[in-house]
Formats: C-alpha cells, structure tokens, sequence
C-alpha cells in the first residue's frame, strides 16, 4: 500500500525480516515466526526421547545412520502419531531433532525416499523429516525421487522376499542429479533392501551418496 511508503519517509523502519517498508515485522514474517516457534516447541518435546547413542549400520558401501530404536515404545508412540494418525506436523520437528542428533552431515542436499505408489497416506512422512533437517543444516532439499512401479509393502513380507521385492529402477529422479553430494532420508530401517536399492538409484544417476539418515532403526 501507497501508505506504507509514505510512512517509512517520515519514519523510516522496515521489517526485520523481508525488508518490507513502513513496518517493523510484517505479517507475513509474523505468521512465520508464529510457525517457527511452535516447530521449535515440539522439537523441545520430542528431545526427551533422544539420547547420544547414534545407531550406525552398514549395507554394503551404504553407511545408515539411525536416531532412536524402533522398539522402544515411546518411540512407536511417536512414529505411530506421524505416520499412521495423520500428524504431519510432527515431521519437521522431529527432522530437526535427528539432525541435531547427527552434528552434521557432509551433503550438500537431501534426498527423501519416495512414498510407494500404492501408498493411501496423504503426505510423504520422510520429506517432512527432510524438510526439518534441512532447516538445522542448512542444506537443500532435493525431493526429485518417485516409484516406477508398484509392489508390496516391504512390511508385508518375509526377509528373503524383501529382497527381491525392490530394485534399484524401482526409483527414478525427476530432475538431473550427476555430480551432486547427497544424503539419502528415510524413516525406518529394518532390512535396509529399501535403502539399499534407493541407494543404488541415485549412484547410477550420477549422484555421491555420502550416507543414509533414518529417524529409527528396526531389526525385524
């Protein structure tokens, strides 16, 4: 509004945050602030369920590193609410959490495993984990990744038919990633093939895969 320029001449203020003149915090950077400081509330809540302890597994030349264990059962409580109770706003704090778990990462971008194609959730749980990370690194997500085809979910099946139930053209990237340093999100690693066969995917598009992050590790 013509208004506020008048205004910033006779005194002269801007918003904080944008830039905007005339006004000291916009409502636009107020919404979110508002936003932020309650993502940065329910990290404080979540806190209490994550210890020191990083869970370190190796697939292969794939390193996954994992912040809680899956079978504690404040953890199911949490993962249950995120992923089964439609709370998605549990993911980008959670994501800050890991992260703040993991000290650092060495990528310069994030990839999220894609939902599978028969999936009835209405959101990707893991991009909204990757999301929150990004916002502790400072690095950019990259959600570039989708399924070529359906298949069982892996949960459904045995170990030595979790295998062969997924493959590295199961994945394919929506944008060129060739040369790119990037980490790999996923929410749980059980047997690691998902991870595994995601991993492959990027290394054949070109990409260097520094790590895997999963917000639990499971055994079974």
């Amino acid at each position: 509004m013509l208004w506020r320029y008048f205004l910033h001449l006779i005194w002269p203020v801007s918003c904080e945050l944008c830039g905007r003149p005339g006004v000291m915090l916009c409502e636009k950077c107020r919404e979110i602030l508002r936003k932020k400081e309650a993502e940065d509330s329910r990290a404080k809540g979540f806190y209490r369920i994550f210890s020191d302890k990083i869970i370190t597994r190796k697939f292969g030349s794939l390193t996954v590193y994992s912040a809680l264990y899956h079978h504690d059962v404040n953890v199911k409580k949490v993962i249950h609410a995120f992923k089964e109770d439609g709370r998605k706003d549990m993911g980008r704090p959670l994501g800050v959490c890991m992260a703040k778990s993991f000290g650092g990462t060495e990528a310069d971008y994030i990839i999220p495993a894609p939902l599978r194609m028969n999936s009835e959730r209405k959101y990707n749980q893991t991009t909204e984990l990757a999301k929150g990370m990004c916002d502790y690194w400072g690095v950019e997500l990259l959600d570039v990744s989708e399924r070529t085809r359906e298949r069982p979910h892996q949960m459904s099946l045995g170990a030595r038919d979790r295998k062969n139930n997924i493959a590295p053209d199961d994945f394919r990237f929506t944008q060129d990633i060739r040369g790119l340093r990037v980490a790999l999100v996923d929410d749980v690693c059980t047997t690691g093939y998902t991870l595994m066969a995601f991993y492959e995917a990027c290394r054949q598009a070109g990409a260097v895969v520094t790590c895997a992050y999963t917000l639990s590790s499971s055994n079974r």
